[in-house]
C-alpha cells in the first residue's frame, strides 16, 4: 500500500478560503440577484471581504457563498428570511463541528489495486495499526467499508 497524499497535502484542496467570488458570480451561481445580495449585507447577513487594494467590487469568501445558497434554500422551502437565516446559523454551527472532526480524521490517502483508501489513522494505543475507510464502488449512497493494517506496511 502506498500514499497518494498525506494530510499536509491534502489541506491545500480543502483550503476554501483561497476560493472568492465576484457578486455578478455569486449571483450567477445562486439565482439571487445583486440587488438581493446588497440587500442582505445592508442587514449584516452576509459580509464581503475586505479588500485592501482599494478595488471597490465585491468578493464573497466561499463560506458566504455556502450560507448564501443555505439561505436560498431554506427560502425555496417557504421560510421568512429571518427563519432561514436562523435555521443557517444553526446548520453551519453542526457543519463547523463535523468539519473539524473530519479535517482531525483523515490522515491522507492511500491507494492499493486500484482502490483509494481513506487513512483515519492510529487504531490501537501503541500505533501499530491503521484504520482505512473506502468503497468497493464509488458514490454517496454506498456501503463504507474499513479495513486494518499494520502501519509498516504503509509506504511513505
Amino acid at each position: 500500500m502506498k500514499y497518494l497524499f498525506k494530510k499536509e497535502y491534502l489541506k491545500f484542496g480543502f483550503n476554501m478560503s483561497q476560493y472568492v467570488f465576484r457578486i455578478g458570480e455569486i449571483e450567477s451561481m445562486s439565482g439571487i440577484s445583486a440587488r438581493q445580495l446588497r440587500y442582505w449585507e445592508s442587514k449584516g447577513i452576509i459580509e464581503p471581504l475586505e479588500r485592501p487594494d482599494e478595488q471597490s467590487g465585491r468578493v464573497y469568501p466561499f463560506k458566504m457563498f455556502m450560507k448564501i445558497m443555505m439561505i436560498k434554500t431554506f427560502l425555496d422551502q417557504g421560510n421568512t428570511l429571518k427563519n432561514a437565516v436562523m435555521h443557517v446559523d444553526e446548520t453551519q454551527r453542526f457543519m463547523r463541528a463535523t468539519h473539524n472532526i473530519l479535517a482531525s480524521a483523515v490522515h491522507g490517502l492511500v491507494y492499493e489495486d486500484d482502490t483509494v483508501f481513506i487513512d483515519l489513522g492510529d487504531f490501537d494505543a501503541e500505533g501499530r495499526q491503521r484504520l482505512l475507510a473506502y468503497q468497493e464502488n464509488s458514490g454517496e449512497d454506498e456501503k463504507v467499508s474499513y479495513r486494518l493494517v499494520d502501519k509498516a506496511d504503509l509506504e511513505e
